[in-house]
């Protein structure tokens, strides 16, 4: 209903609950800014919807117009509310453990305790004393609320606001209105500064060197814990599930559907600028040509980066085999996969043949066989009918 501003405000708290519902399944309520009043942490009673769904449903003595007018209420902001089915639906709104009525700025927030917390996981969090494995398991409560957090704000991709307002009530509001082009393309930028730049994992020597595990047998998921804590299989599985969330096929099909639903001379989110945001996000190295030498110690794209190019060129060269999608969405896609491997391929070439640049062996490996893939790729004999090539 409010502001994730507004919710952390005097002029609320204590005043007024903080959704429609109690049933909104609402997070705890942690405010993490400069100079901002912490607002209440939880519901501090049942929300406005709570209250007209009692009064509607126990007006029955009423008449025919009495309950009319209790309907008539039905666009007011502060009554929306969705059922469980529709979290599986296209209204970002409609999820569990969301917050506020932007959630982008709750989701910042979230960020805020993160990095806060991890900066403090060595000198306040580990007491003297405790064990190391303290540290790891801080951090993995930091990456939760991160990968929390991107997962919300890539419902907003392809989203659209639904409602079930019927023909001559209030507002004369549609059913289904695509989500703002803005409000998705914060919402990717979000996602992709997150999951993508090695920067958001706050990862360092000493904090990884600290990360122990104590292994006690009384604790049969921890007693099996490797004693170094797997960083490249714990990044990959986040930055590959987020690309899972923007590139399924239900996600995609929903984009080029909007794009039907907005009119044309109106800006709207395409399945090329996604796909193109994509595509500056991860391969951010060799956009320009690299300049000096490098070593394995010191790699033009770092190891993270390497998994994560990996990850979306396998993606890309699934999209781009017939088949491998179903739905309408399933051609263009294809069609702008394989644009996009060409032009990747050049940029490949490019960065391979730059003077008085030497590559490092990790750099120089993970472009030639990516080269070779794309090029397997775009010369490979389809048969008809099937994803073999």
């Amino acid at each position: 209903m409010y502001s994730f501003e507004k919710i952390n405000s005097d002029e609320l708290k204590g005043k007024e609950t903080l959704a429609g519902s109690v049933m909104d399944y609402l997070p705890i309520n942690m405010f993490k800014g400069v100079g901002k009043k912490q607002g209440d942490y939880t519901m501090i009673e049942i929300g406005p919807y709570d209250y007209w769904a009692v009064e509607y449903g126990y007006s029955i003595l009423k008449s025919e117009s009495d309950l009319k007018k209790i309907l008539s209420r039905v666009s007011d902001p502060k009554l929306q509310f969705a059922t469980d089915e529709d979290t599986f639906g296209p209204d970002p709104f409609a999820r569990r453990y969301d917050f506020s009525a932007n959630p982008l700025q709750y989701a910042h927030n979230q960020m805020n305790i993160v990095n806060h917390h991890r900066d403090r996981l060595l000198d306040k969090f580990v007491k003297d004393g405790q064990s190391w494995a303290k540290a790891r398991y801080g951090y993995q409560l930091t990456l939760s609320l991160q990968s929390r957090a991107v997962s919300m704000m890539a419902n907003w991709i392809g989203g659209s606001n639904v409602n079930r307002d019927k023909k001559g009530d209030p507002g004369n509001r549609y059913p289904v209105t695509p989500v703002s082009s803005n409000l998705q393309r914060e919402a990717l930028d979000f996602v992709l500064k997150n999951s993508f730049e090695d920067k958001a994992f706050g990862l360092n020597t000493e904090l990884l060197r600290r990360m122990g595990s104590d292994r006690w047998i009384d604790n049969l998921s921890r007693s099996m814990d490797s004693a170094t804590w797997p960083v490249h299989e714990k990044v990959m599985g986040i930055q590959a599930s987020t690309l899972t969330m923007i590139l399924n096929p239900t996600t995609l099909g929903r984009v080029y559907d909007n794009e039907f639903l907005v009119e044309a001379d109106k800006d709207a989110i395409t399945l090329p600028e996604i796909l193109g945001k994509l595509d500056d996000a991860i391969w951010t190295e060799i956009k320009v040509p690299a300049k000096g030498e490098y070593s394995a110690r010191k790699p033009l794209i770092s190891s993270l980066r390497r998994n994560l190019q990996r990850e979306y060129l396998e993606r890309l060269v699934s999209l781009s085999m017939p088949g491998n999608l179903r739905g309408a969405s399933s051609r263009p896609l294809a069609n702008l996969a394989t644009q996009q491997l060409r032009s990747l391929a050049k940029r490949i070439d490019n960065a391979q043949k730059v003077e008085g640049v030497k590559l490092d062996p990790y750099t120089a490996a993970h472009l030639a066989e990516a080269r070779e893939l794309i090029k397997k790729t775009l010369d490979a004999s389809i048969v008809y009918g099937s994803t073999r090539i």
